[in-house]
């Protein structure tokens, strides 16, 4: 007897592609709602206030352009500008060759005392900025230890005037900022073969060759992260412009807190901080698009 095998599909255990990709949906909703907590709804709130008539800390009237052009047409303002934008392209400059060389030691030196390197530049990740920086202020101050080494070593006659100076400033960012330049560095250093760089070496190339020809084309997407990330966080960095700076060098973020808490004009401050997230976004979006050409030209 031939038996009749039925043509109806038994069920299986297994769920479909569609059911799944429904489920992974649900497992990012945290992420999502955390985004849009603490980033989407308070960058929308800020720009919603840039164009919002206030007296004070409250609104008063209706959505107004006037907080812009005001703040267009002040030329301190634009010397503020100037001034956070050239201290912020160089510490990002700074952090990214600085952390490259940190980086390339760590990842690349047979060195032992490569891992007490990799604990100092994480070591000022343990303590908050506030209390880095103001240990940057008692160093730096006229009597601190850099100027009594100046004074013992002659190479200045009178305590320099470190604070209140662009340069105080930059070595407060940098000193904060170096660690991500760092970690972001280590990571495209670490995706590059050794085997190619010492296949350049068994060729004829020396070190600095080497460097230019082989390790720098496949590490530049990631020199421009370091940079774009250091930039931008830079940019709207309050704690050393406030307290290296000495009240006489003035940044986006200080001016903010002047218009907020001195002149009572929260319009302007928001627009001012508009202003910051539009540089930083524009700055982003150029440098991600010169990371994406660099790799495929790699």
């Amino acid at each position: 007897m031939t038996a009749i095998v039925s043509s109806t599909p038994t069920p299986t255990s297994r769920r479909s592609p569609t059911r799944r990709r429904s489920g992974l949906r649900w497992l990012t909703l945290p992420a999502t709602v955390w985004v849009l907590a603490v980033f989407a709804i308070p960058t929308a709130m800020l720009l919603a206030s840039s164009v919002l008539t206030f007296d004070g800390a409250k609104v008063t009237g209706p959505i107004t352009t006037a907080n812009y052009t005001n703040l267009f047409g002040d030329n301190y303002f634009w010397s503020v500008l100037w001034d956070t934008v050239s201290i912020s392209v160089v510490v990002g400059a700074v952090c990214t060759a600085a952390g490259l060389l940190v980086a390339h030691f760590i990842v690349r030196s047979g060195s032992r005392f490569r891992t007490l390197v990799l604990l100092v530049v994480v070591s000022p990740l343990v303590s908050s900025v506030v209390v880095r920086t103001y240990g940057w202020l008692v160093l730096l101050q006229d009597d601190g230890l850099v100027n009594q080494i100046l004074l013992w070593t002659r190479l200045a006659d009178s305590p320099v005037a470190f604070i209140g100076s662009k340069f105080a400033v930059i070595v407060g960012l940098v000193h904060v900022l170096l660690p991500f330049a760092v970690f972001t560095a280590m990571a495209s250093v670490q995706s590059v073969d050794p085997v190619l760089e010492r296949a350049s070496r068994d060729l004829g190339a020396g070190p600095v060759t080497t460097f230019y020809r082989i390790t720098l084309p496949l590490i530049r997407p990631g020199l421009i992260a370091g940079f774009m990330l250091t930039f931008a966080i830079s940019l709207g960095a309050y704690a050393s412009a406030a307290i290296l700076g000495g009240g006489r060098v003035q940044t986006l973020a200080t001016l903010v807190r002047d218009r907020m808490v001195v002149s009572l004009e929260w319009g302007q401050a928001a627009a001012i901080a508009a202003v910051i997230l539009l540089i930083s976004a524009i700055t982003v979006s150029a440098l991600a698009w010169a990371g994406r050409r660099s790799s495929k030209g790699v």
